[in-house]
């Protein structure tokens, strides 16, 4: 599942927060038990971004993510090296753009398994730099923990077919 917007556009479900007026060096960890903490979440700088929850495709083989052709008028009508950065470090990978569905692909493999991204976990991806030369991506991963139990049977194989939750 993606959804795309920019900085100032309110994401349509997204709950309008006040931001944290302590540094993010003060900011508690968001994990209770402290094992797994959540990762800092860092302002967006204003650019295009989009979000997605990890489906199967995002995290197993093909190991690809699509991006939203909403951001088709700021990327590359053509296939462009790429790369993903995250707490310091940057993946390479292939933009694949000009074409009906635009992805990342070809590094981004190595991007989900290096950070352990799993089922469920949402990723924010903001449009950095979208020359031919060289596409550039910021990302922010939002530890989702969905149980094994639960990750096994919920669906998700696709972005077409996303893991549903029934309060019933």
């Amino acid at each position: 599942m993606n959804s795309a917007g920019k900085i100032g556009e309110p994401d349509a479900g997204a709950p309008n927060r006040a931001a944290d007026p302590r540094p993010a060096s003060e900011a508690p960890p968001c994990a209770a038990d402290g094992a797994t903490q959540q990762p800092r979440i860092m302002p967006l700088l204003g650019k295009p971004y989009f979000t997605c929850i990890m489906c199967k495709s995002h995290v197993r083989p093909p190991f690809q993510v699509v991006v939203p052709r909403s951001l088709a008028p700021f990327l590359p009508e053509a296939t462009a090296p790429a790369a993903v950065t995250w707490r310091g470090r940057s993946w390479g990978m292939r933009f694949t753009g000009g074409r009906q569905i635009q992805r990342l692909e070809a590094g981004w493999r190595g991007f989900a398994l290096d950070n352990g991204l799993r089922l469920g976990d949402g990723c924010v991806l903001e449009l950095v730099d979208g020359r031919p030369e060289r596409v550039v991506f910021s990302a922010q991963v939002l530890r989702a923990d969905i149980p094994e139990a639960i990750r096994e049977r919920a669906g998700g194989y696709t972005s077409s077919s996303p893991i549903l939750i029934d309060d019933d």
